[in-house]
Protein backbone atom coordinates (compact mmCIF):
# COMPACT_ATOMS: atom_id res chain seq x y z
CA UNK A 1 0.00 0.00 0.00
CA UNK A 2 1.36 3.35 -1.00
CA UNK A 3 1.20 6.07 0.91
CA UNK A 4 -1.11 8.89 -0.02
CA UNK A 5 -0.07 11.78 -2.11
CA UNK A 6 0.84 14.93 0.29
CA UNK A 7 -1.62 17.93 0.22
CA UNK A 8 0.34 21.26 -1.17
CA UNK A 9 -0.24 24.16 1.22
CA UNK A 10 1.04 27.32 0.34
CA UNK A 11 1.73 29.80 3.36
CA UNK A 12 1.52 33.18 1.82
CA UNK A 13 3.38 35.77 3.67
CA UNK A 14 2.31 39.44 2.55
CA UNK A 15 4.34 42.30 4.04
CA UNK A 16 3.82 42.19 7.99
CA UNK A 17 3.30 39.16 8.57
CA UNK A 18 3.73 37.36 12.41
CA UNK A 19 7.26 35.53 11.84
CA UNK A 20 5.34 32.83 14.24
CA UNK A 21 1.92 32.98 12.26
CA UNK A 22 4.21 31.29 9.59
CA UNK A 23 6.36 29.00 11.34
CA UNK A 24 3.85 28.07 13.34
CA UNK A 25 1.42 26.32 10.93
CA UNK A 26 4.59 25.19 8.66
CA UNK A 27 6.07 22.98 11.80
CA UNK A 28 2.26 21.54 12.17
CA UNK A 29 1.26 20.80 8.66
CA UNK A 30 4.54 19.17 8.28
CA UNK A 31 5.02 16.92 10.92
CA UNK A 32 1.40 15.64 10.13
CA UNK A 33 1.54 11.85 10.25
CA UNK A 34 5.38 11.73 10.98
CA UNK A 35 6.18 13.25 14.22
CA UNK A 36 3.55 11.07 16.23
CA UNK A 37 5.10 8.07 14.84
CA UNK A 38 8.61 9.06 15.20
CA UNK A 39 7.73 10.03 18.71
CA UNK A 40 6.53 6.61 19.34
CA UNK A 41 8.91 4.38 17.56
CA UNK A 42 6.52 3.74 14.84
CA UNK A 43 7.27 3.36 11.02
CA UNK A 44 7.04 6.81 9.77
CA UNK A 45 5.14 7.44 7.08
CA UNK A 46 5.11 10.18 4.58
CA UNK A 47 4.39 13.40 5.18
CA UNK A 48 0.87 14.40 4.41
CA UNK A 49 1.23 17.92 3.77
CA UNK A 50 4.19 19.51 1.57
CA UNK A 51 4.24 23.04 3.14
CA UNK A 52 6.04 26.04 0.94
CA UNK A 53 6.38 29.70 1.94
CA UNK A 54 5.39 31.83 -1.11
CA UNK A 55 5.63 35.78 -1.23
CA UNK A 56 5.94 38.66 -3.53
CA UNK A 57 9.99 37.89 -3.99
CA UNK A 58 11.53 34.55 -3.18
CA UNK A 59 14.02 34.90 -0.42
CA UNK A 60 14.53 36.49 2.77
CA UNK A 61 11.25 38.20 3.83
CA UNK A 62 11.44 40.99 6.65
CA UNK A 63 8.27 40.07 9.24
CA UNK A 64 6.64 42.00 11.60
CA UNK A 65 8.97 43.15 14.56
CA UNK A 66 11.96 42.63 12.38
CA UNK A 67 12.98 38.98 11.89
CA UNK A 68 13.89 37.30 8.72
CA UNK A 69 12.08 34.80 7.26
CA UNK A 70 12.52 32.66 3.71
CA UNK A 71 10.14 32.60 1.07
CA UNK A 72 10.74 29.49 -0.76
CA UNK A 73 9.01 30.76 -3.77
CA UNK A 74 7.73 34.15 -5.63
CA UNK A 75 3.56 33.48 -5.48
CA UNK A 76 3.74 34.31 -9.18
CA UNK A 77 5.90 31.14 -9.77
CA UNK A 78 3.49 28.90 -7.80
CA UNK A 79 0.85 26.82 -9.34
CA UNK A 80 -2.73 26.84 -7.48
CA UNK A 81 -1.62 24.90 -4.47
CA UNK A 82 -4.51 22.42 -2.67
CA UNK A 83 -4.53 24.64 0.16
CA UNK A 84 -3.56 28.82 0.24
CA UNK A 85 -3.05 29.51 4.06
CA UNK A 86 -3.05 33.89 5.00
CA UNK A 87 -0.96 33.90 8.20
CA UNK A 88 -1.85 36.86 10.46
CA UNK A 89 -0.07 40.23 9.20
CA UNK A 90 0.12 43.45 10.93
CA UNK A 91 0.94 47.29 9.95
CA UNK A 92 -0.12 50.48 11.38
CA UNK A 93 -2.62 51.21 8.12
CA UNK A 94 -4.62 48.79 9.89
CA UNK A 95 -5.50 51.05 13.01
CA UNK A 96 -6.58 53.64 10.40
CA UNK A 97 -10.36 54.63 10.21
CA UNK A 98 -10.81 52.98 7.20
CA UNK A 99 -8.76 49.97 7.82
CA UNK A 100 -5.70 50.96 5.51
CA UNK A 101 -4.44 47.96 2.79
CA UNK A 102 -1.49 48.16 2.03
CA UNK A 103 -0.31 48.68 -2.06
CA UNK A 104 2.04 45.84 -1.97
CA UNK A 105 -1.01 43.70 -0.98
CA UNK A 106 -2.51 44.00 -4.21
CA UNK A 107 -0.18 41.70 -6.08
CA UNK A 108 -0.96 39.28 -3.31
CA UNK A 109 -5.04 39.51 -3.12
CA UNK A 110 -4.95 38.92 -7.03
CA UNK A 111 -3.33 35.62 -6.31
CA UNK A 112 -5.21 34.38 -3.71
CA UNK A 113 -8.68 35.07 -5.98
CA UNK A 114 -6.91 33.32 -9.07
CA UNK A 115 -5.88 30.15 -6.45
CA UNK A 116 -9.47 30.24 -5.30
CA UNK A 117 -11.00 30.16 -8.66
CA UNK A 118 -8.52 27.16 -10.15
CA UNK A 119 -9.68 25.37 -7.38
CA UNK A 120 -7.58 25.66 -3.75
CA UNK A 121 -8.85 26.14 -0.19
CA UNK A 122 -8.32 29.56 0.94
CA UNK A 123 -8.07 30.03 4.54
CA UNK A 124 -6.93 32.97 6.85
CA UNK A 125 -5.65 33.50 10.21
CA UNK A 126 -6.73 36.59 12.19
CA UNK A 127 -6.02 39.55 10.22
CA UNK A 128 -5.01 37.50 7.25
CA UNK A 129 -8.89 37.72 6.53
CA UNK A 130 -8.28 41.24 5.11
CA UNK A 131 -6.57 40.25 2.32
CA UNK A 132 -9.55 37.59 1.64
CA UNK A 133 -11.46 40.55 1.83
CA UNK A 134 -10.31 42.88 -0.48
CA UNK A 135 -10.18 39.42 -2.96
CA UNK A 136 -13.93 39.47 -2.90
CA UNK A 137 -13.58 35.78 -1.37
CA UNK A 138 -15.47 36.77 1.64
CA UNK A 139 -18.70 38.92 0.48
CA UNK A 140 -21.92 37.83 1.53
CA UNK A 141 -20.81 35.14 3.76
CA UNK A 142 -19.63 34.64 7.50
CA UNK A 143 -15.69 35.39 8.81
CA UNK A 144 -14.46 35.33 11.94
CA UNK A 145 -11.30 37.85 12.21
CA UNK A 146 -9.15 39.21 15.23
CA UNK A 147 -11.90 40.76 17.81
CA UNK A 148 -9.95 44.45 17.98
CA UNK A 149 -10.51 44.47 13.92
CA UNK A 150 -13.79 43.27 13.74
CA UNK A 151 -15.98 46.41 14.10
CA UNK A 152 -13.90 48.32 11.54
CA UNK A 153 -13.57 45.42 9.50
CA UNK A 154 -17.50 45.18 9.36
CA UNK A 155 -17.40 49.03 8.34
CA UNK A 156 -14.92 48.78 5.69
CA UNK A 157 -16.73 45.54 4.46
CA UNK A 158 -20.38 45.45 4.73
CA UNK A 159 -21.16 42.87 2.70
CA UNK A 160 -18.95 40.69 5.05
CA UNK A 161 -20.74 38.84 8.05
CA UNK A 162 -18.01 39.11 10.90
CA UNK A 163 -18.56 36.71 13.67
CA UNK A 164 -15.33 37.81 15.99
CA UNK A 165 -16.91 35.65 18.82
CA UNK A 166 -15.98 32.30 16.62
CA UNK A 167 -12.85 30.74 16.27
CA UNK A 168 -13.25 29.00 13.06
CA UNK A 169 -15.98 29.89 10.40
CA UNK A 170 -15.86 27.04 6.71
CA UNK A 171 -17.64 29.17 4.38
CA UNK A 172 -18.50 29.19 0.64
CA UNK A 173 -19.70 25.97 -2.14
CA UNK A 174 -17.75 23.05 -0.89
CA UNK A 175 -16.56 25.31 2.33
CA UNK A 176 -13.56 25.97 0.36
CA UNK A 177 -12.93 29.24 2.51
CA UNK A 178 -12.01 29.11 6.07
CA UNK A 179 -11.53 31.63 8.36
CA UNK A 180 -9.97 31.37 11.78
CA UNK A 181 -10.10 34.01 14.81
CA UNK A 182 -6.99 35.92 16.31
CA UNK A 183 -3.69 34.89 17.70
CA UNK A 184 -3.11 31.55 18.32
CA UNK A 185 -6.06 30.30 16.62
CA UNK A 186 -3.85 29.29 13.91
CA UNK A 187 -3.48 26.12 15.83
CA UNK A 188 -6.72 25.16 15.51
CA UNK A 189 -6.97 26.08 11.53
CA UNK A 190 -3.84 23.81 11.12
CA UNK A 191 -5.58 20.61 13.33
CA UNK A 192 -8.63 21.75 11.03
CA UNK A 193 -7.28 21.47 8.17
CA UNK A 194 -4.69 18.37 9.14
CA UNK A 195 -8.46 16.39 9.95
CA UNK A 196 -10.10 17.61 6.74
CA UNK A 197 -7.19 16.38 4.59
CA UNK A 198 -5.53 13.95 6.50
CA UNK A 199 -8.30 11.86 8.81
CA UNK A 200 -9.23 12.63 12.69
CA UNK A 201 -6.75 10.22 13.95
CA UNK A 202 -4.14 12.31 12.27
CA UNK A 203 -5.25 15.32 13.55
CA UNK A 204 -5.38 14.03 17.32
CA UNK A 205 -2.36 12.72 16.93
CA UNK A 206 -0.21 15.78 15.98
CA UNK A 207 -2.45 17.93 18.97
CA UNK A 208 -1.12 15.60 21.03
CA UNK A 209 2.71 15.73 19.54
CA UNK A 210 2.93 19.65 19.92
CA UNK A 211 0.75 19.79 23.51
CA UNK A 212 -2.08 21.77 21.85
CA UNK A 213 -4.76 22.49 24.32
CA UNK A 214 -8.16 23.75 23.42
CA UNK A 215 -9.68 24.90 26.96
CA UNK A 216 -11.64 28.03 24.73
CA UNK A 217 -13.77 27.98 22.02
CA UNK A 218 -14.14 31.32 20.62
CA UNK A 219 -12.34 34.40 21.03
CA UNK A 220 -15.16 35.68 23.95
CA UNK A 221 -13.18 35.17 26.55
CA UNK A 222 -10.25 37.28 25.23
CA UNK A 223 -11.81 40.10 24.28
CA UNK A 224 -11.57 43.10 26.05
CA UNK A 225 -14.10 46.01 26.62
CA UNK A 226 -13.07 49.45 25.85
CA UNK A 227 -14.72 52.60 26.69
CA UNK A 228 -15.51 54.89 23.90
CA UNK A 229 -13.80 58.02 25.23
CA UNK A 230 -13.25 60.58 22.04
CA UNK A 231 -17.47 61.16 21.50
CA UNK A 232 -17.07 64.92 21.63
CA UNK A 233 -20.21 65.12 24.31
CA UNK A 234 -19.07 67.32 27.21
CA UNK A 235 -22.31 66.07 29.15
CA UNK A 236 -21.67 62.31 28.82
CA UNK A 237 -17.75 62.90 29.46
CA UNK A 238 -18.57 64.35 33.08
CA UNK A 239 -20.93 61.36 33.60
CA UNK A 240 -18.80 58.57 32.66
CA UNK A 241 -15.64 60.22 34.83
CA UNK A 242 -18.47 59.18 37.38
CA UNK A 243 -19.41 55.96 36.55
CA UNK A 244 -15.43 55.23 36.06
CA UNK A 245 -14.95 56.44 39.72
CA UNK A 246 -18.18 54.99 41.69
CA UNK A 247 -18.90 52.27 39.61
CA UNK A 248 -19.12 49.55 42.49
CA UNK A 249 -21.93 51.81 44.51
CA UNK A 250 -25.73 51.67 44.23
CA UNK A 251 -26.35 55.36 43.56
CA UNK A 252 -23.71 55.79 40.50
CA UNK A 253 -26.64 56.20 38.03
CA UNK A 254 -27.99 58.72 39.49
CA UNK A 255 -25.03 60.59 40.42
CA UNK A 256 -23.90 60.46 36.97
CA UNK A 257 -27.12 61.73 35.77
CA UNK A 258 -26.88 64.65 38.13
CA UNK A 259 -23.19 64.99 36.85
CA UNK A 260 -24.29 65.30 33.35
CA UNK A 261 -26.54 67.94 34.10
CA UNK A 262 -28.91 66.58 31.60
CA UNK A 263 -32.58 65.26 32.34
CA UNK A 264 -32.81 61.48 32.72
CA UNK A 265 -34.54 61.14 29.52
CA UNK A 266 -31.68 63.20 27.55
CA UNK A 267 -29.47 61.87 29.13
CA UNK A 268 -30.49 58.33 28.36
CA UNK A 269 -30.66 59.15 24.40
CA UNK A 270 -27.38 61.31 24.52
CA UNK A 271 -26.08 58.40 26.88
CA UNK A 272 -26.82 55.80 24.18
CA UNK A 273 -25.74 58.16 21.08
CA UNK A 274 -22.54 58.80 22.31
CA UNK A 275 -20.82 55.45 23.55
CA UNK A 276 -23.32 53.18 21.58
CA UNK A 277 -24.75 51.38 24.80
CA UNK A 278 -26.79 52.15 27.75
CA UNK A 279 -25.74 53.08 30.91
CA UNK A 280 -26.92 49.99 32.60
CA UNK A 281 -25.06 48.39 30.28
CA UNK A 282 -21.93 50.55 30.55
CA UNK A 283 -22.09 49.76 34.23
CA UNK A 284 -22.30 46.11 34.09
CA UNK A 285 -19.65 46.21 31.55
CA UNK A 286 -17.15 48.00 33.98
CA UNK A 287 -18.00 46.32 36.75
CA UNK A 288 -16.99 43.27 34.73
CA UNK A 289 -13.63 44.68 33.48
CA UNK A 290 -13.06 45.00 37.37
CA UNK A 291 -13.75 41.35 38.24
CA UNK A 292 -11.88 40.05 35.09
CA UNK A 293 -8.98 41.80 36.38
CA UNK A 294 -9.03 39.91 40.18
CA UNK A 295 -10.10 36.67 39.09
CA UNK A 296 -6.51 37.11 37.01
CA UNK A 297 -4.53 38.95 39.53
CA UNK A 298 -6.11 37.69 43.53
CA UNK A 299 -7.57 34.80 45.63
CA UNK A 300 -10.69 36.80 46.39
CA UNK A 301 -13.54 34.56 46.48
CA UNK A 302 -16.34 34.78 43.61
CA UNK A 303 -18.41 36.38 46.30
CA UNK A 304 -15.80 38.73 47.63
CA UNK A 305 -15.39 40.24 44.20
CA UNK A 306 -18.56 40.22 43.19
CA UNK A 307 -19.73 42.48 46.45
CA UNK A 308 -16.72 44.07 45.37
CA UNK A 309 -17.60 45.34 42.08
CA UNK A 310 -21.27 45.78 43.25
CA UNK A 311 -23.23 42.62 43.19
CA UNK A 312 -24.00 40.93 46.32
CA UNK A 313 -26.57 38.52 44.51
CA UNK A 314 -23.86 35.96 43.64
CA UNK A 315 -26.30 34.20 41.02
CA UNK A 316 -26.90 37.33 39.37
CA UNK A 317 -23.16 38.09 39.44
CA UNK A 318 -22.39 35.25 38.08
CA UNK A 319 -25.13 34.89 34.66
CA UNK A 320 -24.29 38.80 34.12
CA UNK A 321 -20.43 37.54 33.76
CA UNK A 322 -20.99 34.37 31.96
CA UNK A 323 -23.04 36.53 29.26
CA UNK A 324 -20.37 38.80 28.81
CA UNK A 325 -17.15 36.89 29.41
CA UNK A 326 -18.48 33.49 27.81
CA UNK A 327 -17.07 31.31 30.61
CA UNK A 328 -18.40 31.34 34.36
CA UNK A 329 -16.11 33.22 36.65
CA UNK A 330 -14.66 30.00 37.91
CA UNK A 331 -13.90 29.32 34.21
CA UNK A 332 -12.31 32.43 33.65
CA UNK A 333 -9.92 32.10 36.64
CA UNK A 334 -8.78 28.52 35.87
CA UNK A 335 -8.01 29.70 32.07
CA UNK A 336 -6.08 33.18 33.17
CA UNK A 337 -5.23 33.34 36.77
CA UNK A 338 -1.81 34.84 37.13
CA UNK A 339 -1.18 34.42 40.26
CA UNK A 340 0.97 31.25 39.46
CA UNK A 341 3.20 33.11 37.71
CA UNK A 342 6.38 34.44 39.37
CA UNK A 343 6.20 37.90 39.32
CA UNK A 344 2.61 38.42 39.09
CA UNK A 345 2.06 42.29 40.38
CA UNK A 346 -1.32 42.92 40.35
CA UNK A 347 -2.68 47.05 40.63
CA UNK A 348 -5.36 48.23 42.40
CA UNK A 349 -7.40 48.18 39.60
CA UNK A 350 -8.61 47.45 35.79
CA UNK A 351 -10.75 50.70 35.82
CA UNK A 352 -8.67 53.49 34.61
CA UNK A 353 -10.10 56.64 35.44
CA UNK A 354 -11.76 58.92 32.92
CA UNK A 355 -10.33 62.38 31.91
CA UNK A 356 -13.95 63.99 30.78
CA UNK A 357 -12.39 67.26 29.42
CA UNK A 358 -9.82 65.30 27.53
CA UNK A 359 -13.16 63.50 26.00
CA UNK A 360 -14.92 66.38 25.23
Amino acid sequence: MTDPKPTTVAIVAADGVLSSAIAGPFDILSSAGYLWQVLNADPASARRFDVTVGARRKGPLRCYQGLTAMADKALKDMPAPDIAFVPTVFLPSLLEEPIGIADTWRPIVSWLAAAYTNGSLVCSNSSGALLLAEAGLLDGRAATIHWTLAERAQRKYPAIRFQPHRVLIPAGPGERIVTAGGGTCWQDLALYLIARFAGSVTAAQTAKSFTIFRKVRGQQPYAEWFPPRKHGDAAVARAQQILHRDFPSADVLSCAVAASRLSPRTFKRRFKAATGQSATDYIQHLRVKEARFRLETTNNSIEEIGARIGYRDVAFFRTLFRRLVGLTPGQYREQFGLLEYPGADPFDSAVEPFDAGAAS
